[in-house]
């Protein structure tokens, strides 16, 4: 007669998710360190879109931005469906992306993201 054997499993972590959240961190930290500088434009809608788009480089940084963040929020809407994970949690990445920036939510997303693909792969509930 044959012996079943256990053999354990050993969870692995994505090497990756270490890198999301320090991104996350720095992503956190570095856009509000500038915006602080220059309270008058940041309390002011009118003063922050004009510094916003003052030139050339600063406007094309801005679009390129903007197109960005559209397209990160158009694949975190299809990654979650794709993720069976609630779509309201593209609000939160709405939010960090106008409260924070694109460097925040970005990176925020793709710690969650592994951390949904680890729980998946291990057969746990999100």
């Amino acid at each position: 007669m044959l012996k079943s054997t256990e053999v354990p499993v050993k969870r692995s972590s994505s090497p990756l998710k270490p890198i999301y959240l320090l991104f996350t961190i720095v992503g956190s930290i570095g856009p509000w360190f500038w915006l602080l500088q220059d309270l008058d434009a940041l309390l002011s809608p009118t003063l922050f879109l004009q510094a916003t788009f003052a030139n050339n480089i600063t406007t094309a940084l801005a679009d390129d931005l903007i197109i960005s963040a559209i397209a990160f929020f158009c694949f975190t809407w299809v990654e979650l469906k794709r993720l069976n994970v609630a779509r309201l949690w593209l609000i939160l990445y709405v939010g960090l992306t106008f409260g924070v920036g694109l460097s925040c939510s970005l990176p925020f997303f793709l710690y969650r993201r592994e951390q949904i693909l680890e729980q998946n792969a291990f057969g746990q509930e999100i």
